[in-house]
């Protein structure tokens, strides 16, 4: 089993070098009573009272996926509020995930709060599950919802924003 496991993954490292598909991985900082260091948020509104606290995220970690895909909402923007939200499926190997210092992979609790950045949008999980049976060789299935950073995260420091490098596109591509 351990010989099919490593054969799978040499395979998985060889997509992810030719496709390089990833996301930016955010784990909820753990509740606390500390407002500089902890995630609060007020039990009334579910959002941190302004310039006290909030939800905060530890540092984005870069993350390689085998699989992540998006899905465009069906329905429009209304008027009266409602948005468009996009939902993303993903899947990533437990072995990536500890290497990047994710904590406790295998249990769902713990990342049910967590956040991801993938195309320029920001997701919040909503579903994570671990699947295998090889320790070490597992993968974690993870669909997460789009959230609007700047209406949801009104009070709350949220996670850091990524930097983009808009790099200019070359004259001539190669053949």
């Amino acid at each position: 089993m351990r010989r099919e496991a490593d054969h799978i993954w040499d395979t998985y490292r060889r997509y992810h070098r030719e496709t390089g598909e990833m996301v930016v991985w955010y784990e909820l900082q753990p509740f606390g009573d500390t407002a500089a260091t902890d995630s609060l948020y007020d039990d009334v509104y579910d959002e941190g009272l302004s310039a006290t606290g909030g939800l905060r995220y530890q540092t984005g970690i870069v993350l390689p996926v085998v699989q992540i895909q998006e899905t465009e909402d069906t329905k429009r923007a209304q008027a009266d509020g409602r948005y468009v939200v996009q939902t993303a499926i993903g899947v990533a190997s437990v072995k990536d995930m500890r290497d990047a210092g994710i904590s406790d992979v295998t249990e769902y609790r713990t990342h049910l709060n967590d956040m991801f950045f993938y195309d320029g949008r920001f997701y919040s999980v909503t579903g994570y599950r671990s699947r295998g049976r090889v320790r070490d060789e597992l993968i974690i299935g993870f669909e997460g919802i789009e959230r609007y950073m700047d209406q949801e995260f009104a009070f709350d420091p949220g996670p850091t924003r990524i930097t983009a490098n808009d790099y200019a596109w070359p004259a001539t591509l190669p053949a």
